[in-house]
């Protein structure tokens, strides 16, 4: 696909967004579209570190949680803005994501994915036996909702769920941008590199250790601020939301919608957030429907549904290519 016409795709996908409030106005389904942008925030965090550089993840909900109970907790003690917050949280879930890489990134496979899956369970056991500073399992409560911010000319206040919606909006282009100028700058070729083939992107001068507790902290502190974020539009916290069972939905969300791709994590997002509400209608059954559609999707597209979308557009277009070449070459 050619940049201009890429380029026209996703202008004409944003303005789409934009009249999204408008088409849904009941609050049930803004809530379920904010909580799809903060999950795209999540999968494409996650996706740096298990699709780009092929390094498995089983604790990503623990960055989750701490960025969402460090802004939390600063704000309710101490009074600060989220727009404060929320960079500092990124900050500390980048930091723990830093140091708990530099510890377990030398493992590989399912060691490396037990050990962060323990992470994530001793970081929520933190969360409910440190009764003094994170009120343990009764949570932290009375989280202020993000100032009004001033803006050159106006002032956006943020009251209801569409200017979360919008605001999520924001937030989840922004990290798009930023995973997309990664993914194709020298860093995301090296840690392509060193997914495809470690010793390989090691004997051509990569330092593979670098890269990936790079990718590891950068995810980590994107998921920091997806978890302010979460903290300061639902207005509560406890330690049932960031448990292991988290951070496998969100594997689940990227597999789904295909990791080695920069709209599969998003697609798997939203699909995976909205598909279990309106299965709601199933009753009993919803659970068992929504375990079917995955194992059927897995099985039949392993590329995830974008990853064999574009493997299917760029095949039949080489086969375009090939049979326009052999016409040219019999006239």
């Amino acid at each position: 696909m050619k940049v201009q016409a890429r380029i026209f795709i996703i202008l004409i996908s944003l303005v789409a967004l934009l009249f999204v409030p408008r088409l849904f106005s009941m609050d049930y389904y803004m809530h379920m579209f904010v909580m799809s942008e903060i999950y795209a925030v999540l999968a494409l965090s996650l996706a740096l570190i298990v699709g780009f550089s092929g390094q498995v993840s089983m604790g990503h909900a623990a960055f989750y949680g701490i960025g969402a109970y460090v802004s939390a907790l600063l704000s309710v003690n101490f009074g600060l803005s989220f727009w404060v917050t929320i960079w500092i949280a990124g900050f500390a879930a980048g930091l723990v994501s830093f140091m708990i890489g530099v510890l377990v990134l030398r493992l590989r496979g399912h060691f490396l994915a037990i050990t962060t899956a323990f992470f994530g369970i001793l970081v929520g056991l933190v969360f409910n036996n440190w009764i003094g500073v994170t009120n343990g399992p009764m949570g932290v409560a009375g989280i202020p909702r993000p100032a009004p911010l001033n803006l050159p000319g106006f002032t956006v206040a943020i009251q209801t769920r569409a200017h979360y919606y919008y605001l999520g909006l924001a937030f989840a282009v922004m990290v798009a941008f930023l995973v997309y100028r990664l993914v194709n700058s020298r860093i995301g070729n090296a840690l392509i590199a060193i997914r495809e083939n470690e010793e390989l992107a090691r004997s051509i001068g990569i330092n593979a250790m670098a890269y990936k507790v790079l990718a590891f902290s950068i995810g980590g502190g994107l998921a920091g601020m997806a978890g302010s974020f979460y903290a300061h539009y639902i207005l509560f916290i406890s330690p049932v939301t960031f448990t292991v069972a988290e951070s496998i939905n969100m594997l689940v969300m990227i597999i789904f919608g295909g990791m080695s791709t920069l709209f599969g994590p998003i697609l798997g997002a939203v699909f995976l957030t909205v598909l279990p509400e309106f299965l709601r209608m199933a009753g009993s059954l919803r659970l068992v429907i929504y375990g079917v559609a995955l194992v059927v999707f897995i099985i039949w597209m392993p590329l995830g549904v974008w990853g064999s979308l574009k493997s299917f557009w760029l095949g039949r277009r080489q086969a375009s290519l090939s049979e326009a070449g052999e016409s040219q070459e019999h006239s």
